[in-house]
């Protein structure tokens, strides 16, 4: 019987990333493309290809569930349940933030600057849009198999991110500079920086850090509403009836 294949994808940011592992082999491919979705099959079947199988030869999906593009996030996960549902494939997925975290943690890099430390602190960085940027921090080294998230990721502007980070202590960040070329000059200056290396996502770390954390949840990690959701809100609250208004006000005065 042929072996299965282990299937990683990441459509979060504006290159497509797909991995797979058969047999303890790894393939990989990376293409930079906007509209990921009209590639993503003729993608797959290339590295499918190479890898001696098809779709149908996938027991396991790991995809990326975000934080990152609105549609992007979708189309991994998209794929992910489909493939549960009619081949019965496993899924699991990780954030961009545990995928840069984890690869920093296994760096020698970080393991050479972590030793004067018990558990360091570890800032995973994703540029946003503009001059926003999400952020989450984890405990990692010593002891610690993998990176341990300390409380839930967060969306600030560059300033914001910039006292956070300041103010965080002895830290090492990883961000994802590939996406932004400029994004460790958000770090203190007596941070440690991940080398380039482990400083964007590695396809094959798709699969090791889903499988690692083993979460199987299929919920996007948006952070930041989109456009649409933010417009549909302002249009609510600026059609409020008088009446509905009229008792906020009194409510509010009480």
């Amino acid at each position: 019987m042929a072996e299965k294949v282990k299937l990683g994808i990441c459509t979060s940011g504006s290159r497509l990333k797909l991995a797979a592992d058969r047999g303890g082999r790894t393939f990989r491919s990376q293409r930079k493309v906007f509209n990921q979705e009209r590639v993503l099959f003729g993608a797959l079947r290339s590295l499918l290809g190479k890898a001696g199988g098809d779709l149908r030869s996938v027991e396991t999906i790991c995809a990326v569930r975000g934080p990152g593009r609105f549609t992007g996030i979708r189309i991994s996960l998209t794929l992910a349940g489909a493939l549960k549902a009619m081949a019965g494939a496993g899924v699991y997925t990780a954030t961009l933030f545990e995928i840069l975290a984890l690869q920093a943690a296994e760096s020698r890099h970080f393991r050479d600057w972590s030793v004067k430390f018990p558990v360091a602190r570890l800032a995973a960085l994703v540029h946003a849009f503009k001059d926003e940027y999400f952020c989450q921090f984890f405990r990692a080294g010593g002891a610690l198999k993998l990176p341990r998230p300390e409380g839930e990721p967060v969306w600030l502007k560059a300033e914001e991110l910039v006292k956070t980070l300041a103010a965080a202590g002895p830290l090492y960040v990883a961000a994802d500079s590939e996406e932004d070329p400029g994004i460790y000059a958000l770090a203190p200056v007596w941070a440690g920086r991940a080398p380039a290396v482990v400083s964007r996502v590695i396809p094959e770390y798709i699969i090791k850090t889903a499988l690692a954390y083993k979460n199987g949840t299929l919920k996007p990690l948006y952070l930041k509403p989109a456009r649409y959701e933010l417009e549909q809100k302002s249009q609510v609250t600026s059609h409020k009836s008088p009446k509905a208004s009229h008792r906020s006000q009194v409510a509010s005065r009480r």
